[in-house]
Order: structure tokens, then C-alpha cells, then sequence
């Protein structure tokens, strides 16, 4: 009897360290900036640019299907533009938390797996600048862009396993930024398509 019960005890404590890793994600933002002044009126001037993305966080494994996973991420929500008469863009970085939850759809035996992911980034700005015609501006203080981000995503996550102490990753996230600490009329939020790379390591 204690010697089974020891059994079991030694495989729910291999099973629970097994269950957890620690994961690194980089890669790009495609960012549209959904922009409105006081007037309500929109900015149709405003294309997408790219910026960088890295996440550094932990996953736990409840089960051979669901995941926990929670991150520090580093985003930039970049965009540029202009008419006849001025040049345009703006650069921003922003500092944050990630909670999210995956679910696995596919799970094949060379163990590449396909899972699906929903989750919420809080994040604020660390620094910003705009450039408008040769100028720049710093955008920390302003209304539109300091306060606080809550970030909703969905994506899918491609990954497979190359050893028992490391697998590779490629994902997709697809998400809308709000800052809803701006009290002012004009409103910006960010349409943001996210390419990301990940390395992951499982805890022994």
C-alpha cells in the first residue's frame, strides 16, 4: 500500500514539473491606428506600420488540453502617413502583462502540436514620439496615448517539440488596443496583426 501510494505520488510530481515551461516569443506588429479628433472625424490618411514584439513569460499545463500561460511583453503600435502638405508618423512602446489561455485542437505523436489562444494584454506606454514634418513630439503625456491599454487577442500557435528541453513555435495573434484612461474626445485605439516566433523550455 505505501509502496503504490509513493508510486502515484512520484507521478502526479513528474507529471505537475512537466507540465510547466518557460517560453520566449519575438516578432512584429502590423499596426493600424483607428484615430478620431474631437469633431469625430477620422484620419483616412493614416496607413500601418510595422514594429517590434517580445514576450518573455511562464505556461502551466492543467491537463493535455488546456494551458495558462502569463507574460511580460514589450510591443510597439508604430503607423505612418501624410497628404499634399505634411509628413507624418508615430513610434511607441509599450510595457505589459499577458494573461492568456490556449486550448490544443491538434496534437500529433512526433508531438506537433496546434493550439488556439485567447487572452488580455494590460499594458501603458513607456515612450513615444511623433514626427511631423521634420518635428518630433513627445507622446508620454498625451490624452490619446498614456493610461492605461487593455489589449483583447485571439491567435493560433503552431509548435513543435525538438528535444525534451526545447521546441520552436510560430504563432499568430490578432487583437484591438483601447486606452481607456483617455477622458478627452478624441479617441485612439490600435488594430494590431502579430507575427511571433517562440522558443520554449519545459521545467524539470
Amino acid at each position: 500500500m505505501i509502496k503504490n501510494t509513493l508510486l502515484l505520488f512520484v507521478a502526479l510530481t513528474v507529471q505537475q514539473i512537466h507540465s510547466q515551461q518557460i517560453y520566449l516569443y519575438a516578432g512584429k506588429n502590423f499596426t493600424t491606428y483607428d484615430y478620431t479628433n474631437s469633431l469625430g472625424q477620422s484620419n483616412s490618411n493614416v496607413k500601418s506600420d510595422t514594429g517590434n514584439y517580445y514576450e518573455i513569460g511562464y505556461e502551466h499545463d492543467f491537463n493535455e488540453k488546456i494551458s495558462y500561460m502569463v507574460g511580460l511583453t514589450w510591443n510597439q503600435f508604430n503607423a505612418d502617413g501624410g497628404n499634399g502638405f505634411s509628413i507624418y508618423s508615430w513610434k511607441t512602446n509599450y510595457l505589459g502583462i499577458q494573461n492568456s489561455i490556449s486550448y490544443s485542437i491538434i496534437k500529433t505523436r512526433d508531438e506537433l502540436e496546434l493550439t488556439v489562444k485567447a487572452g488580455l494584454n494590460t499594458s501603458t506606454i513607456i515612450q513615444g514620439q511623433q514626427e511631423l514634418n521634420g518635428v518630433f513630439y513627445d507622446l508620454k503625456n498625451h490624452e490619446e496615448f498614456k493610461g492605461l491599454v487593455l489589449q483583447p487577442l485571439i491567435g493560433l500557435n503552431l509548435e513543435y517539440v525538438i528535444t525534451d528541453y526545447f521546441s520552436l513555435s510560430l504563432g499568430y495573434n490578432l487583437s484591438k488596443a483601447f486606452n481607456i484612461s483617455n477622458s478627452t474626445n478624441e479617441k485612439l485605439s490600435f488594430n494590431n496583426n502579430q507575427i511571433q516566433f517562440g522558443l520554449h523550455f519545459p521545467l524539470y
